[in-house]
């Protein structure tokens, strides 16, 4: 995804072209995604030392740089800094956060630039194999919800019986998750995990999935 914006040097300071604010609808753990930011020298005079910086963003966006420089920007002339980031899958869906960026030119005149932006939430319902696996005592179960939803994750042993429960009925916002489970006290061998999430939509959508883990002491 790319996300363009395109900002005017004048004589006199650093200014925006009008523009209603946008909220920039992020993909889930979106990867190569992209924002351009077009400096325009729209005075008589170059421009020296025109410097971008990330001046902050949500700890879910992965940027691959936060500062881009150039040494001049002639009159009438433009140029292009690009900002390329990855989105962690661990954003919190369907909220709307900002990324600030820093313009100064010749280390004096100084611009902020607030672009809004926000994740999207997965596509579907996943239970994903527990990590590490096999585990000894602890592991990571993680999964994903595409909407908002009441979710219960038991755990059982080989032969069908519950042997603890990791989120019982519990409702929960649309995104990725990742929970601990402790095996320090059941015994070597081969568990079952599973996952029921009910949509919160009013719909009778239902997704339940298991999954094998094995405990090894």
């Amino acid at each position: 995804m790319k996300i363009i914006i395109l900002s005017l040097i004048t004589s006199m300071l650093i200014v925006v072209s009008s523009f209603s604010q946008t909220v920039y609808k992020l993909p889930y753990a979106g990867k190569d995604n992209c924002i351009e930011l077009t400096v325009s020298n729209t005075s008589s005079l170059s421009a020296d030392g025109v410097n971008i910086t990330v001046g902050s963003c949500p700890a879910w966006i992965k940027m691959k740089s936060v500062e881009k420089t150039t040494g001049e920007i002639g009159a009438g002339k433009e140029e292009t800094f690009s900002f390329d980031f990855d989105v962690d899958k661990t954003a919190p869906a369907n909220k709307e956060e900002t990324v600030e960026f820093i313009v100064t030119s010749n280390g004096k005149q100084t611009w902020r630039k607030e672009i809004k932006v926000e994740a999207s939430a997965p596509d579907k319902y996943e239970l994903y194999q527990n990590y590490p696996n096999p585990f000894n005592p602890a592991t990571k179960i993680s999964y994903q919800l595409p909407e908002d939803s009441r979710v219960t994750i038991k755990i059982y042993d080989i032969l069908g019986r519950e042997v603890a429960s990791l989120v019982n009925n519990q409702t929960m916002k649309a995104g990725y998750y990742e929970d601990n489970f402790e095996g320090e006290r059941l015994s070597s061998g081969i568990y079952i995990y599973r996952l029921t999430a009910q949509s919160m939509s009013g719909t009778s959508k239902e997704y339940s999935s298991i999954k094998k883990m094995m405990l090894i002491k």
